[in-house]
């Protein structure tokens, strides 16, 4: 079994400003924030962000790929783009068919499908879309780096259990 590395938000201390999903955009498409923010309001096209703050019970957080010791997505790509390297589950989206089997197998939801935006991919429809830790080096998560309440953590599996056992 994997000791995967995820990113962890903390309900508790989430605020739903949404920097985690302007960041996520910001980093993916090499720009600052500033300028993805001022890009959105002018209604420009941004990059998807590959998090997704969501309201349930009053409580905020966002979600993204928890990186499963499993990887479903990872057994279910027909065409072998998912893979295990690095600490993390790795998508390499220029070579995705858009087949959607990664999205259905996440029991997590954490998969965004989105239009293929990219020149020089080999295929046009619709690819998906995981968070990636920002390339997996740790201290280079844009969602952490920019959230003003530190709700959002770069853990893994076994940190994960100790503070769900603290909690029970």
């Amino acid at each position: 079994m994997r000791n995967n590395r995820f990113i962890y938000a903390n309900p508790d201390k989430c605020i739903g400003c949404i920097n985690c999903e302007l960041a996520c955009s910001a980093s993916h498409m090499g720009l600052d924030i500033d300028t993805v923010y001022e890009m959105a309001l002018q209604g420009k096209e941004i990059a998807p962000s590959r998090n997704k703050v969501l309201k349930v019970d009053g409580k905020t957080a966002p979600m993204q790929c928890m990186q499963c010791p499993d990887a479903p997505c990872l057994e279910g790509c027909p065409v072998d783009i998912i893979k295990f390297e690095d600490g993390y589950v790795k998508y390499y989206e220029t070579d995705c068919i858009g087949c959607t089997s990664c999205d259905m197998v996440c029991p997590y939801g954490a998969v965004v499908m989105a239009a293929n935006i990219k020149p020089d991919a080999p295929v046009s429809q619709m690819v998906a879309l995981t968070c990636d830790l920002c390339g997996g080096e740790n201290g280079k998560q844009a969602c952490i780096n920019i959230c003003p309440t530190d709700a959002i953590a770069l853990i893994d599996y076994e940190q994960f259990d100790m503070m769900m056992e603290k909690r029970a």
